[in-house]
């Protein structure tokens, strides 16, 4: 009678707690990078269908990273492993559905919470702000005026090279075309894109934690100013942050809001006119990234 209840205890035991799927955590900030484990036991012989893991799985909830399938064995069983590393750009609670592997096993559910931080916090001291002149050339310094310029004659030089070369093609096109050669039409990556993949670099150099303050505010005011530029379609690096705000008067209140309280902060520590707290050192990113996500526009960058 007891080895009976013995056995019936391993087998539950084992039916409950072979299959797993885990996350790390379940409330995360927008942009924040989490794991998931998921692994399950097999016996030597057992069929089973290993997901694929794609992104279509998760709903607004992205696969950063997958690491390998990691297979353990023993006389009988074999234990499988992978390790995911998982994000969102879009606040909200997602549920990431079982993983089956086949008709008697499959994991658990999981409920991620993605947060962000309102704008009309009035306890956010990332608004608690001294004023700096602005709409003169205080707003740069001399090493950020000249990298500027070089940055437009580099833009020039591709815009040129690009006019040539859609002329070389044209002509090849014009000559050749009996061939029935088909080229392929050239990938152009969002500019919101490319801006997320920036500031999801920049946050993993932890520069203000390693003393580099200006540095850090710097690239996120040139990503913010790059974006807006790509985006919008004007000379934003060049100009004010009081000349950006009002071009984009056209942009839900809230989101010009944003916007200001990010350039006007990473003014104030250019140019030494303000403190910075870790908070808000971790806010700014966050900010930029809600902005971003809120303002993209998907075909901006194919017009």
């Amino acid at each position: 009678m007891k080895k009976t209840i013995l056995l019936l205890i391993t087998l539950t035991t084992n039916i409950c707690f072979s299959q797993k799927a885990e996350l790390d955590t379940s409330d995360i900030l927008i942009g924040d990078q989490i794991q998931l484990n998921v692994s399950s036991i097999f016996e030597i012989n057992e069929k089973y269908n290993w997901p694929l893991f794609n992104d279509s799985v998760f709903e607004k909830v992205e696969i950063i990273s997958k690491g390998e399938i990691v297979e353990t064995k023993n006389d009988s069983t074999i234990l499988i492993s992978q390790k995911l590393i998982l994000t969102s750009f879009d606040s909200g609670s997602y549920y990431i559905p079982p993983f089956i592997f086949n008709e008697k096993k499959k994991t658990n559910g999981n409920l991620l919470n993605v947060y962000t931080i309102s704008i009309t916090d009035s306890n956010n001291k990332a608004y608690d702000i001294t004023s700096t002149k602005i709409g003169t050339t205080e707003d740069f310094t001399e090493e950020e005026l000249a990298e500027i310029r070089r940055k437009r004659w580099i833009i020039a030089g591709i815009i040129f090279a690009t006019l040539f070369l859609g002329y070389i093609i044209y002509y090849l096109l014009r000559k050749y075309k009996k061939d029935g050669t088909i080229l392929k039409p050239k990938i152009i990556i969002p500019a919101h894109v490319t801006a997320l993949n920036k500031l999801q670099k920049l946050k993993k150099e932890k520069l203000w934690q390693k003393g580099e303050l200006k540095e850090y505010y710097t690239r996120i005011s040139t990503i913010i100013r790059e974006y807006i530029e790509l985006q919008f379609e004007f000379n934003a690096l060049e100009l004010p942050t009081r000349d950006i705000v009002s071009h984009l008067k056209n942009l839900p209140e809230n989101e010009v809001k944003i916007l200001e309280a990010i350039l006007k902060k990473a003014d104030n520590i250019k140019y030494a006119k303000g403190l910075s707290l870790d908070e808000e050192n971790k806010l700014i990113i966050q900010q930029s990234v809600e902005f971003i996500k809120k303002t993209k526009i998907e075909n901006a960058s194919s017009k």
